[in-house]
């Protein structure tokens, strides 16, 4: 189930709960991928909390960046890229192959649809975070639900944290909730429906933004909360992303 209760503090009117089946077995990165990892990668650091280190998530990288790096992996891993890129380094322009009718149908590495983020964030749980539904919904510290599992608005240093500080949800993964916001590949759409495989409308202006940031409050460090504002050439210091693989 996708999306949030009507009761759930925080709740944006786009939230809607919807049932959505997944039919494509996936892996998904431990961590938002670091200042190193893209670095060993790509050759450049685009980070503006550069000083924070090579185990904090990379930022200030837009859509076409995450997109090289992915085709970067692909490449180092002897698998089809799904993207198509064009450009190199900042400059870089990047689109979904047109090789593959669905993003789930490319077994290369590429950005989570919403619908896998949010399986992956929830990781079974079914309240406003993996550790719980917060009544805070600002900046307010302590915070009994997000202090052990996210760097928010409430406990950060207003900047990124290295990964994997905060605990980890039952599926080993961490800071799906704060530290850097991360990119998925739908387009943003307000109307969200019961689905098989689902991943956004066809076009859009928007990508979506999943997980909120050191920077967020309470109420955008849920599994539910979407950022909808972010054009394909938008990066700013608190985005960043991983990534996922379909499966054989």
């Amino acid at each position: 189930t996708m999306g949030a209760p009507p009761g759930e503090p925080g709740r944006e009117a786009d939230e809607t709960q919807h049932q959505v089946t997944l039919t494509h077995d996936f892996e998904i990165m431990t961590t938002e991928v670091t200042q190193d990892q893209f670095f060993a990668a790509m050759g450049y650091r685009p980070s503006y909390y550069s000083t924070c280190g090579g185990s904090c998530p990379v930022e200030q990288v837009n859509d076409h960046e995450a997109a090289a790096f992915a085709n970067a992996l692909s490449a180092a891993s002897g698998l089809p890229s799904c993207y198509t890129c064009s450009g190199s380094g900042p400059s870089v322009t990047c689109s979904p192959s047109g090789s593959y009718t669905t993003p789930y149908d490319c077994p290369g590495y590429r950005l989570p649809t919403e619908a896998e983020w949010e399986y992956a964030a929830r990781a079974g749980t079914t309240g406003g975070t993996y550790n719980g539904t917060s009544s805070l919904i600002g900046c307010e510290s302590p915070n009994a639900t997000l202090d052990p599992i996210a760097w928010f608005c409430g406990n950060s240093p207003s900047s990124t944290m290295p990964v994997a500080l905060k605990n980890a949800n039952a599926w080993g993964l961490y800071d799906m909730i704060g530290n850097a916001q991360e990119w998925c590949i739908d387009w943003y759409s307000a109307s969200l429906v019961t689905a098989v495989d689902p991943w956004g409308p066809p076009t859009g202006s928007s990508r979506v933004l999943r997980g909120g940031g050191y920077s967020s409050g309470g109420n955008a460090v849920r599994s539910a909360f979407r950022i909808n504002y972010c054009d394909t050439g938008f990066r700013w210091r608190y985005i960043g992303f991983r990534l996922v693989r379909t499966l054989p």
